[in-house]
């Protein structure tokens, strides 16, 4: 029975122009839980007809194009724009390799990147629950980040669990200077007790049961002094450019003038 199952496997894929042997899909996260996102996706092609098809394709960089081309509906990103604001797409397809003349069959890769971000106000301020993380300022110059699972769209159980076929890795790598706080479920080759210094985090063939990323990121006190003073800056600019600002002006220039002067009057007392 299983040899069967194999014939009719490798009958199948013989059948098949284009097929997916192998995905990685790399998520770079920010310090302010945006991402870069690489996602590395291996074919196998079949027939002389659709290696050419493919060589021919090398200069088309956008989603729609290789989809259409391949007829793999898995060729995308593996995010929810509906959650998320996706931005500077790029599709970088690479040249044939390990080609068989005799099997008729040559690999190839499409190399998908992209970022990541909560849409955002007309204030610049992310709109809630978007993101592939979503903040929570719990206490002053630190921001609790926490992974938006309705942002990923990979296959998923009844239970909204990801699901990671044997084909498919998903890695995070985390930046620098953040804390990891609770991963779940832990990869294979992490400890708990090592989560905190764990840089990158990698599962494969695997479900993803109740799948949670939780890190901090504290900003300094010199940062937030900085801030302070710009947005102090960006407060005064735009209170004199706008309507008041002649008054806000003569207002300011009577209330040095004022306390010149009252120097100048206490320092002829002092002097008399």
């Amino acid at each position: 029975m299983r040899s069967l199952l194999l014939f009719v496997l490798v009958l199948s894929m013989s059948f098949a122009a284009f097929t997916i042997t192998a995905m990685d899909v790399i998520v770079n996260v920010n310090e302010d839980g945006s991402a870069d996102i690489t996602e590395n996706i291996y074919l196998l092609i079949t027939t002389d007809y659709h290696i050419s098809v493919y060589t021919n394709g090398l200069t088309q960089n956008d989603l729609a194009s290789w989809n259409s081309l391949t007829g793999l509906s898995d060729i995308r990103y593996h995010v929810d724009n509906r959650d998320l604001d996706v931005q500077d797409v790029v599709v970088r397809p690479q040249p044939v390799s390990r080609c068989n003349p005799l099997a008729d069959l040559c690999h190839g890769e499409l190399k998908i990147s992209y970022h990541v971000d909560a849409y955002r106000n007309k204030e610049g301020e992310a709109v809630n629950a978007t993101g592939l993380f979503l903040a929570d300022g719990y206490k002053p110059r630190t921001t609790r980040y926490t992974l938006n699972t309705q942002a990923l769209a990979f296959e998923q159980s009844e239970l909204g669990d990801v699901i990671l076929s044997e084909n498919q890795r998903l890695t995070f790598i985390m930046p620098g200077r953040v804390t990891l706080i609770e991963v779940s479920p832990l990869p294979e080759e992490v400890e708990a007790a090592d989560l905190r210094g764990t840089k990158e985090l990698s599962w494969e063939n695997t479900v993803l049961a109740h799948f949670k990323i939780t890190f901090e990121s504290e900003e300094s006190l010199d940062t937030e002094v900085l801030e302070f003073f710009m947005e102090t800056r960006n407060a005064m600019t735009g209170l004199v450019s706008g309507p008041e600002g002649p008054a806000v002006i003569v207002l300011a220039v009577i209330i040095v003038g004022g306390y010149l002067h009252l120097q100048t009057k206490v320092k002829k007392v002092a002097k008399k």
